[in-house]
């Protein structure tokens, strides 16, 4: 009878075996005893590995349908100008990335999540500095007659929750990104992708917006060093999130 060699093959059945290894009489031209190899999967793992796949794509859809509704009454209700603001250039992006199947559309995860994440995270620095020399932004900007609650909730929608949503997303989806990635994590001009396309976004954006400090009524600063400031803390923001987050996490071949 062969001897049997028993592979507990985890969560991944993907892999390949070496017959001059099972079979070492090939090797050495002795007459050794073949190998019977027997797969052992672990039902348990792989059951769990599925359930946390299905829950990550159900997190994802909640997560669109969240960004995409806000979008269209953010939109209804300012009559589209809101569409003025770097914000809502942003909502956009990430509404895009979170409406994808990650597994069926790898090339456009890579397109847009790197500038949908490193923007998330770069978004929030330029608002809060934002915030810091025009404190009273969000009611300068709101229509009249919004309550306040609901002010401070759309700000924290458009600028905070963006961030955690991509930690969640990373956090249940790792391995579908890391699949998306795979061949393509280690190209210079894919990180520089990755990580700066979404500064591009927004050089667009002041290009067609032309006046900054004026979209949002700030005085206590010199136009030009309110525009200087925020692009630094676009920068920082985009490059420190990709070298934390992006570069460790996914772009490992």
């Amino acid at each position: 009878h062969p001897s049997t060699i028993v592979i507990d093959a985890g969560l991944s059945l993907d892999f390949l075996i070496d017959i001059k290894w099972l079979y070492p009489s090939f090797q050495s031209g002795r007459n050794h005893r073949p190998y019977l190899v027997r797969i052992m999967v672990d039902d348990d793992k792989h059951a769990k590995f599925e359930a946390q796949q299905s829950q990550g794509v159900m997190v994802r859809q909640a997560i669109f349908y969240a960004l995409f509704s806000t979008l269209i009454a953010d939109c209804y209700a300012s009559k589209a100008e809101v569409l003025n603001h770097v914000s809502l250039w942003s909502h956009i992006v990430h509404t895009l990335y979170f409406a994808l199947h990650i597994p069926s559309s790898p090339a456009q995860t890579r397109i847009l999540h790197g500038p949908s994440l490193t923007g998330a995270h770069a978004l929030f620095a330029a608002y809060c500095w934002t915030l810091a020399v025009n404190p009273s932004m969000e009611f300068d900007l709101a229509p009249e007659g919004r309550a306040v609650w609901l002010v401070y909730a759309r700000a924290a929608f458009l600028h905070a929750t963006p961030v955690i949503f991509h930690w969640v997303d990373i956090a249940l989806n790792k391995k579908l990104l890391c699949d998306a990635y795979a061949g393509y994590g280690q190209g210079l001009l894919f990180q520089f992708w990755s990580m700066l396309g979404y500064f591009a976004i927004a050089l667009t954006w002041e290009q067609v917006n032309g006046d900054a400090a004026a979209t949002y009524n700030v005085t206590a600063v010199t136009p030009e060093t309110f525009v200087l400031v925020s692009k630094a803390l676009a920068v920082i923001g985009c490059v420190g999130s990709f070298f934390a987050i992006i570069k460790p996490s996914l772009c490992k071949a």
